[in-house]
């Protein structure tokens, strides 16, 4: 159990020697005391992750029960994004200065009593405040990197880092399955119940396993600053995740963006003229920090467009033609009946009509699994590769350094997107480019917090690795904004004969569930992609940092 009094141990003065500072490092203590602490901090790390891939997928599911709100179903996913992207940073600032076991705590239990909300309620407005307080949750993921780097072992804090980055496979594997299984048996609202019982189960963990870390910072937080940059973000996240629904270049629209840039300009003012600040200026924009920060920004885009592509591939039905051509043949069947035509002309009207038929693309993309197919054929196997690379990126960053590491994930998820836009005809095909995919997802994920351990100071480390988490947040956002105009133009089209009877008709294959899309929908987005992992790319090969063994924070 862990020890119930808190010591608070000051940073070091600049010059010092930080490994000096109590921060209540498990030096000497047993190998199975250091796994268990970093077990459960780990699971903290999937919990958004874990969210994410169980809920997203099921808004098609959970909108019927808000029948009302009509579009406004895409609110339960945007709001993640606008809540967590604006408090993460408070949230990180806090955790350094209070003590991030104790925020980690704090947070976890907003995202139970979200979820335990979500689950309950019939009330829409209800639904959005517990998806909201499931969104402070985003701030965990900085709280978890600051808990590893205080308490892990010195030596052990790279390999740490890449574990936690990459995870146990709850989020990537077991929510696939476990969110298929429950959708098909019972309601939606199970998902929010096993969200309950995770969090139900892991709090009491996290009070008994896991000690506080002793550091300290002593300075007042500056809550203006944090709320003047959280409003910011919010308002910029807004614009991107909205954009494509209210217009891109509408003034209403547009305004949100200018309204956050403006913010942002105004919380930039502020930081330079208060005492002390939510974050150092001067340390945020160092190349070490701002080109890891430049990177995640891009390889999130790059992972937001991956997980929009795949899922919508894996989950296209594989017979969207056949029974479109069959409603046609119905329809026309249908017709002859009623005109009195004799039974044996049925077919061959039916055949002739399905022959005038026509789509304006092969549709080779779809493998019509469900969530739990999808999961069991690829997914499981895309996160076995991201969780075998992550550990092993951190140990190559302890040897090495972290740039060589960074370079190979970045690059490795570039030519994960040469290859999904030329292997994406059968499902084999899509398990080898996820493979491919996952070992450059777990080297980024492993590299990025670990270059920033070693970039700044322990007393900014929860500030910082917040950063990471805007950066990545944003990152992810524009990239699935960019494929929603990609999509509206590159509908599946259908031409037929028309209703009338006179002509042929074209008309977009879209249906209650949504529309399907054409190949050229995904094969763009991948390209995009390829754009993304090139920039990225070109930001680590000129990288300086990063060059020299990973010490977990020592330098600082």
């Amino acid at each position: 159990m862990s020890a119930t009094v808190e010591v608070s141990a000051k940073p070091p003065e600049p010059g010092s020697d930080p490994s000096s500072v109590d921060t209540g490092r498990l030096e000497g203590v047993s190998k199975g005391r250091v796994f268990a602490v970093l077990a459960v901090v780990v699971m903290f790390s999937e919990v958004v992750p874990l969210q994410y891939a169980m809920i997203s997928s099921a808004v098609p599911e959970i909108a019927p029960s808000f029948r009302s709100v009509g579009e406004s179903i895409s609110w339960m996913v945007v709001i993640l994004g606008l809540v967590g992207g604006a408090v993460s940073p408070l949230i990180g600032k806090l955790s350094d200065v209070y003590g991030k076991k104790r925020l980690l705590l704090a947070t976890s239990v907003s995202f139970l009593v979200g979820s335990l909300i979500c689950a309950v309620t019939g009330s829409w407005p209800l639904f959005l405040v517990g998806r909201a307080l499931q969104a402070v949750a985003f701030g965990m993921t900085a709280v978890v990197y600051g808990l590893i780097r205080d308490l892990m072992p010195r030596k052990f804090i790279p390999v740490a880092i890449g574990v936690s980055a990459t995870g146990l496979g709850l989020s990537a594997a077991l929510a696939p399955v476990v969110g298929g299984l429950l959708t098909e048996h019972y309601s939606w609202r199970s998902l929010f119940w096993f969200l309950v019982v995770y969090m139900v189960v892991l709090i009491p963990l996290l009070l008994i396993v896991v000690p506080e870390s002793k550091l300290r910072v002593p300075q007042k937080v500056d809550y203006v600053g944090g709320v003047i940059l959280g409003v910011g973000l919010a308002l910029i996240l807004l614009y991107i995740s909205q954009g494509e629904a209210w217009g891109w270049g509408k003034p209403s629209a547009f305004g949100y963006a200018l309204a956050g840039v403006a913010v942002i300009g105004l919380w930039v003012l502020w930081e330079k003229r208060v005492e002390n600040p939510i974050i150092d200026l001067k340390l945020l924009t160092a190349p070490r920090v701002a080109l890891v920060l430049g990177i995640a920004f891009l390889a999130n885009m790059i992972i937001g467009i991956q997980n929009y592509l795949t899922s919508y591939m894996g989950l296209t039905p594989d017979n969207v033609k056949q029974s479109t051509l069959d409603k046609y043949g119905d329809g026309a069947v249908q017709s002859a009946k009623a005109m009195g035509a004799p039974e044996a002309m049925w077919a061959g009207i039916a055949d002739q009509v399905k022959a005038a038929v026509s789509f304006n693309d092969s549709l080779d993309y779809a493998l019509g699994f469900t969530l739990l197919g999808l999961a069991l054929h690829v997914l499981i196997w895309q996160s076995m590769s991201s969780m075998i690379a992550g550990p092993l990126a951190g140990l190559w960053g302890q040897r090495s350094g972290l740039r060589m590491p960074m370079i190979v994930g970045v690059t490795t998820l570039t030519l994960a997107g040469f290859m999904y836009v030329f292997m994406h005809d059968s499902w084999q095909l899509m398990l080898i480019c996820g493979v491919v995919y996952g070992i450059g997802f777990g080297m980024y994920y492993a590299a990025a917090p670990n270059l920033i351990i070693e970039a700044v100071p322990q007393e900014q480390q929860g500030i910082s690795s917040s950063m990471l988490v805007v950066a990545q947040s944003f990152g992810a956002s524009v990239g699935v904004a960019l494929l929603s105009p990609i999509f509206t133009n590159n509908r599946l089209r259908i031409t037929g004969p028309a209703p009338s009877g006179q002509g042929l008709a074209t008309q977009d294959a879209c249906d209650p569930r949504g529309c399907t899309y054409t190949t050229d929908a995904f094969t763009t987005g991948f390209w995009i992609l390829i754009v993304c992992g090139l920039l990225a790319l070109v930001i680590a090969l000129v990288m300086r940092h990063g060059r020299k063994p990973a010490t977990g924070g020592l330098l600082h």
